[in-house]
């Protein structure tokens, strides 16, 4: 732990002192995805619990992905947890967690939320397709005219519009990697995205959509938790982010990307398959330069996220395969 983390746990620990709660058990479990906050669980009076998050400054040599800025992380989560305040305060129509309390700054240095416990068991066992597909309903089903233009809340751009300026910005990062024809590809492949999703109406993406961000209840109830990358757009996005991050059985994946389509045909499903494989050509890239401005020419995983860009650049069988087969 470097003095940093240790001055921010200390703080962390000072402001729940200061709002009379105390650091349960359960904050060893948790942890930051984008190492941009501290959560911790804390007990309050008449069995209540909590969770606060604590944000952290982000390190001067950390790597985000490209055109993020370190403090919109905080932004972005305590802008849309006000948004929820001012039109589903008890969370009765979108499944996140009650908000408690806000702490001072802008963005705040903190934010208390209710905690809502997961069942136990694993993932596979807790998190089923119908929990996945009920977030997904709930998050196309926020009207999004109440996002745009709030202030102190940077939204990201999640559509093929997005992830092309994304894009333009890794070519430092990425052309030695891909060299020029792929490169050019890559470009064709977007325009072409663009034409085929344009028009599509926009919905809420959460834009970290996997099984870490997932809670479900004992009564079976799935809540979605880290606000942090929320934003509009390709209301394929989340699906695509869960399906590549999860590391289920490759049928229960096609069984869960079938269910997505839905039975769609003709031109509902071909948009669907491009904004699908438009979310992972993006992926690929992103994943492609961290791992060259981390390791360079030495990068471990440079192989499979290649494959992964040329399947979803090619789309077809390769990246949706028919029953029996292996998914991505």
């Amino acid at each position: 732990m470097n003095d940093t983390t240790t001055e921010a746990w200390r703080a962390a620990r000072a402001v729940l002192e200061q709002l009379n709660l105390r650091e349960a058990e359960a904050t060893r479990r948790l942890t930051s995805g984008h190492r941009s906050s501290l959560p911790i669980v804390a007990d309050g009076q008449a069995g209540r619990s909590f969770l606060l998050k604590y944000y952290l400054p982000i390190a001067p040599d950390a790597i985000l992905p490209a055109g993020s800025r370190g403090l919109d992380y905080s932004r972005r989560e305590a802008g849309f947890y006000r948004l929820l305040d001012s039109i589903d305060p008890e969370r009765r129509d979108f499944p996140a967690p009650r908000t408690i309390a806000f702490g001072p700054g802008d963005p705040p240095q903190w934010l208390l939320l209710e905690w809502i416990p997961s069942a136990v068991g694993p993932a596979e066992e807790v998190i089923g397709q119908d929990h996945v597909l009920e977030l997904l309903d709930r998050l196309a089903k926020v009207p999004t005219e109440r996002l745009l233009g709030r202030r102190g809340l940077p939204l990201e751009h999640w559509d093929p519009i997005g992830y092309l300026d994304r894009t333009r910005a890794m070519y430092d990062s990425v052309l030695f990697v891909l060299g020029e024809p792929r490169w050019r590809y890559v470009q064709r492949f977007f325009s072409e995205a663009v034409r085929w999703t344009d028009g599509r109406k926009h919905v809420l993406v959460h834009g970290d959509f996997h099984e870490s961000n997932i809670v479900v209840t004992d009564e079976g109830r799935p809540f979605l938790v880290d606000f942090e990358c929320v934003g509009i757009g390709n209301r394929d996005h989340d699906l695509a982010w869960f399906w590549i991050h999860s590391q289920r059985h490759p049928e229960w994946k096609r069984q869960l990307v079938n269910r997505w389509f839905g039975g769609a045909v003709g031109g509902d499903r071909i948009r669907a398959e491009w904004g699908i494989r438009a979310t992972l050509v993006y992926l690929a890239l992103r994943r492609l330069r961290y791992g060259y401005l981390t390791a360079g020419e030495e990068d471990a995983t440079r192989s499979a996220n290649l494959a992964l860009l040329d399947a979803a650049l090619d789309g077809g069988a390769s990246l949706f395969p028919k029953s029996g087969a292996s998914t991505a």
